[in-house]
């Protein structure tokens, strides 16, 4: 892939579809006042902390990436690039929510 193409991929496309996605998925997983209060919730109701509860939603999505990748590996069809596109830009969200959380616990400290 020429750098210009990756490049134009990467920040047209992907840091697109990387906001979008946080911004959209705010409504459905926070409070409207704490971006990070569905992984809080998930920590009360469970006994753990919220950077366990991040841990457990952000592992379902790194298994269904590793599972495209098996069947990859194993000779299937590849899935649709929406559907890599989606799983991907799930998994760089996790880690952008993993670094909120740190901050916010670095600030609390």
């Amino acid at each position: 892939m020429k750098h210009e193409t990756f490049d134009e991929f990467l920040i047209n496309e992907i840091l697109s579809r990387i906001q979008e996605t946080l911004s959209s998925k705010s409504a459905d997983y926070s409070d409207g006042g704490d971006k990070l209060y569905n992984f809080k919730l998930q920590a009360r109701m469970d006994g753990i902390t919220p950077f366990e509860a991040l841990e457990g939603n952000w592992r379902k999505h790194r298994a269904s990436l590793r599972q495209g990748l098996d069947e990859l590996h194993s000779g299937k069809p590849m899935r649709s690039m929406d559907w890599w596109m989606e799983k991907s830009i799930d998994n760089i969200n996790y880690n952008i929510l993993l670094l909120a959380l740190l901050k916010e616990y670095q600030d609390a400290s």
